[in-house]
């Protein structure tokens, strides 16, 4: 079983990600930005802290593609991704940016599971044991209200949802069945600036 590295975006993740270039046991990276959270997360470390991982995801594989290294340590991303609630948009956006793979956890909480959570609204009890919906508790009273079988249904819904989504996304740019990873001249963006912090193209 791969095991990686689990990093928050930083300024740091490029040495982090050179170390694991150096490291013959390596088998990838996950970097974890600054728009991720579950409903345990405090909002100074949602708000405050933290970089995008969009641009970290970036700045790591192009450093990759530099050393021709790109197919070796594989980058996944996660943070935030369906946070406006287009999910597959968000991930195809990030593999095309880079990424080998997301992680979308707290959508899956969300949409899935049922978290009462949201993004303007969040319960932050994750962690005390008390989840109202039963999602993070031991106490019978508490996960008696969680169905695992409907859960597990919905996270299969879910997926088959963003699988019919993702062909829909790949099949214009001549892909049925790889991922477009690094492919970002599929890309175009109308804000300047991250256009050229990302290096993708610019349409105004």
């Amino acid at each position: 079983m791969p095991v990686y590295p689990k990093i928050s975006g930083s300024t740091s993740a490029k040495s982090v990600l050179n170390n694991l270039v150096r490291n013959p046991y390596a088998s990838a990276l996950l970097i974890d930005g600054i728009n991720g959270g579950t409903g345990a997360a405090y909002n100074i470390s949602m708000d405050a802290t933290g970089h995008p991982v969009a641009s970290n995801v970036r700045e790591c594989y192009l450093d990759l593609c530099a050393q021709g290294k790109q197919n070796e340590i594989p980058i996944f991303a996660a943070g935030g991704v369906g946070k406006n609630g287009n999910v597959t948009q968000n991930g195809m956006a990030l593999i095309m940016l880079g990424a080998s793979g997301v992680h979308m956890g707290k959508f899956m909480m969300q949409t899935a599971a049922g978290c009462l959570g949201s993004e303007n609204n969040r319960c932050n009890v994750c962690n005390l044991g008390i989840c109202p919906k039963g999602i993070t508790s031991q106490n019978p009273k508490l996960y008696r209200r969680l169905d695992p079988d409907q859960v597990a249904q919905r996270v299969v819904d879910a997926f088959m949802s963003i699988r019919t989504e993702m062909k829909k996304v790949m099949a214009p740019l001549g892909r049925s069945q790889s991922l477009p990873i690094g492919m970002s001249d599929a890309l175009g963006i109308a804000d300047k600036d991250v256009a050229e912090r990302l290096n993708i193209r610019y349409v105004c």
